[in-house]
């Protein structure tokens, strides 16, 4: 009788999430941008909005080392930053 409590129902396929999973810095090669944002959410009593100069760092990190795949930073949610993080051109010499 239990199998006929089973036979009607569909089997349930598991769904990887839409961004997948990332591979761990197993390598330490973003561990100073971590620790820069860590220290700053410490110092900030983990006002993360306080924080996302670091945090956008140690995603353009992860990324430049292939980390996590590359997005744009409006969709990460740093357009603001990215747009405003341009290097100014140095005073020119007259």
């Amino acid at each position: 009788m239990s199998q006929a409590v089973f036979s009607g129902s569909k089997a349930f396929k598991p769904k990887p999430p839409d961004k997948g999973s990332f591979p761990l810095d197993h390598e330490g090669e973003c561990k100073i941008n971590m620790e820069s944002y860590m220290k700053c959410l410490s110092d900030n009593k983990y006002d993360n909005s306080k924080c996302r100069l670091e945090a956008k760092d140690y995603l353009d990190c992860r990324m430049r080392n292939e980390l996590m795949a590359k997005e744009p930073w409006t969709k990460l949610g740093y357009g603001d930053i990215a747009a405003n993080a341009a290097p100014e051109a140095a005073p020119s010499a007259k």
